[in-house]
């Protein structure tokens, strides 16, 4: 019996939930802030530019820890990194209530971010570990799964919190659901499958049958060659843009549908969930895609393909959201924008493992380093053309549908998406030293 269980839910697949759990968790904890945002506007005064620079605040040090946080996890192991990154951050989201100021909200938001920062890139170098080439899809689509359960779960338990016990209590309770999982990923999580307790030698060498051996996997990254790559800049280009609409939506969407389309703060928790239970079909139905066009028409249509169709759809529906009157059909087609949206993390992350296993954290981190300053940029962006259009949100949306669509002629442009041949490059240094 226990032997069937353990063929019928892989060991790499009970990682893969730990990880999309986190994902979960590292959202929850940084979403209830645009929840709670108008009562806390209201708390401390704030317009919305101002609680914009807090939402940016946030991931200016979430850009600080994203290319360190992948070398840390390439070189020496992602079990340690993400297991403090997220206890760090779990702290700054308990002493977020204390943020008395403004200067001293940022700084706290701030510090809070550069735990955060860590985790997406090392999810990669964990990935490139874990998980055999053809599955990376599809695995990093179920982490992005688990990031929308947070996202949607999130929305309404903060709206019953903030009723019940205040703004105050969102920060408090949410901060330690990510010590539990700390707990649970001490006990079982791990750095490679061979140094996991309870895998079978079979799904070992499932795994190491698609996967860089461990030798090419532990050799010193190369940085020139990653960073002289063209698809390596053409993907963390058109991911700043795809961060861009994913921190306009996170940021300012609850806020959108009370100031634009006249929605009370319950009937905003719910509705603002909707986008993202489409999106708990479509982040894994993106890495399945990319996976499965991978098999039958190579590395750069999978892997590229899924990430415009995204992009593209992202910025039809958003046009369509900002367009018209009606505030029920800007919910649906906001809930068609976000899914489209969500498609592409899968396709990216796995993009990134294809051009280099052994470095996925490093040009993880790269790319979401680019990310990041498109979440720096949009809150308070957003922010300031909000408050300039008398909280008007149409130039705002109509803005990020052109990001959408500059984002598919980045991506096309691009290159093709292909593994760099590290040994090759060795051996060319070699002939031309001699």
């Amino acid at each position: 019996m226990a032997a069937s269980l353990r063929d019928l839910v892989p060991v790499r697949w009970r990682i893969a939930t730990l990880l999309s759990l986190s994902y979960m968790v590292w959202y929850m904890d940084r979403v209830n802030i645009s929840i709670a945002g108008p009562v806390m506007m209201k708390h401390f005064n704030w317009t919305a530019a101002e609680f914009g620079l807090v939402q940016s605040a946030f991931f200016i040090g979430y850009a600080f820890t994203q290319i360190p946080g992948g070398w840390l996890a390439d070189r020496f192991g992602g079990s340690k990194v993400i297991f403090f990154g997220t206890m760090w951050w779990s702290l700054f989201v308990f002493i977020t209530p204390f943020g008395a100021t403004l200067a001293l909200m940022m700084l706290i938001r701030g510090l809070m971010g550069t735990g955060e920062g860590v985790n997406a890139p090392t999810h990669a170098a964990l990935t490139a570990w874990w998980m055999p080439k053809k599955e990376t899809g599809r695995a990093i689509g179920y982490y992005y799964f688990g990031m929308q359960l947070g996202t949607m779960f999130t929305m309404p338990l903060t709206v019953w919190i903030l009723g019940k016990y205040g703004w105050e209590m969102c920060f408090y309770s949410f901060a330690f659901v990510g010590v539990a999982w700390c707990i649970v990923w001490r006990w079982y999580g791990c750095d490679r499958p061979e140094l996991h307790r309870s895998i079978s030698k079979e799904e070992i060498n499932y795994i190491e049958s698609d996967r860089d051996s461990a030798e090419v996997m532990e050799q010193a990254t190369d940085w020139k060659t990653l960073f002289t790559n063209r698809y390596v800049w053409g993907l963390a280009i058109s991911y700043f843009f795809n961060n861009y609409l994913f921190y306009l939506f996170m940021a300012w969407l609850p806020s959108y549908l009370v100031m634009d389309r006249g929605f009370t703060l319950v009937k905003t928790g719910i509705y603002a969930m909707l986008p993202y239970m489409v999106s708990m079909v479509s982040s894994p139905l993106g890495g399945v895609l990319s996976d499965y066009w991978t098999k039958k028409y190579g590395s750069h249509i999978g892997r590229s393909l899924p990430i415009q169709i995204g992009l593209a759809g992202c910025g039809v529906f958003l046009i369509l959201a900002a367009y018209t009157p009606n505030a029920y059909f800007a919910v649906a087609y906001l809930c068609a924008s976000v899914g489209f949206l969500n498609m592409n993390f899968g396709p990216f992350w796995s993009a990134a493992l294809t051009i280099s296993s052994k470095d996925g954290g490093v040009i993880g981190g790269f790319m979401n380093t680019l990310g990041t300053v498109a979440g720096i940029v949009a809150p308070a962006v957003t922010g300031f053309v909000v408050t300039a259009s008398a909280n008007k949100f149409e130039y705002a949306l109509y803005f990020g549908a052109f990001l959408a669509l500059l984002g598919v002629v980045v991506v096309s442009v691009a290159g093709r998406v292909r593994p760099i041949d590290f040994t090759q490059l060795a051996q060319r240094e070699k002939i031309a030293i001699s």
